[in-house]
């Protein structure tokens, strides 16, 4: 019996056609800077609260409305982001609560775009929402509550370790935010 192996040759085109992956920094840049009504949420924006847990995507609520959700649409397209949703229209995303998804081609991170998440709505994220200084720009983060609130909704298994992991990091910060979230619900 004989083993045969192939092997692979690749080229990756140099200077002026040279690709790369998208940065952390391009993605926060490109969603402050498109002019939507938008609040990073998820665990990546859990790390701004100290948290060492993070996940490949980049998670952003947008105003549930045609115009905020096509600009923030529009601005990852721009990046050349391949998008799950290309399709479908702004309004029908929303109407159906569906997350649009884009991916990078070269590897780096992905966006979801939401309009709505398990929990709190867009609302009140937007109205607790706080601004954080990140890589060199300020960026509109949710609360630690609404991140925290977000995934005790969502009740997932991935959603349930984020929630153990957070503990590990956050202890305190996680069991006051629960109290905090309720007070804030029973005001209402």
């Amino acid at each position: 019996m004989s083993v045969c192996s192939t092997a692979w040759s690749v080229s990756f085109p140099v200077g002026a056609d040279a690709f790369a992956m998208l940065t952390y920094s391009e993605i926060l840049r490109a969603i402050q800077d498109c002019g939507a009504d938008y609040v990073w949420i998820g665990m990546n924006a859990a790390g701004a609260y100290g948290s060492t847990v993070g996940s490949q995507d980049f998670d952003f609520l947008v105003r549930p409305k045609p115009l905020h959700l096509d600009k923030a649409r529009r601005v990852f397209r721009a990046l050349g982001m391949h998008e799950s949703w290309s399709d479908a229209t702004s309004n029908n995303l929303i109407a159906a609560g569906a997350t649009d998804s884009f991916s990078d081609p070269y590897g780096g991170p992905s966006v979801d775009l939401m309009t709505e998440i398990s929990g709190p709505d867009f609302e009140e994220v937007w109205s607790q929402h706080k601004l954080v200084e990140f890589s060199g720009l300020t960026i509109r983060i949710a609360s630690l509550e609404h991140i925290i609130a977000s995934k005790r909704a969502a009740n997932r298994e991935k959603d349930r370790y984020a929630l153990k992991r957070l503990r590990q990091d956050l202890g305190r910060e996680v069991r006051e935010s629960r109290v905090a979230y309720r007070a804030g619900k029973k005001r209402k």
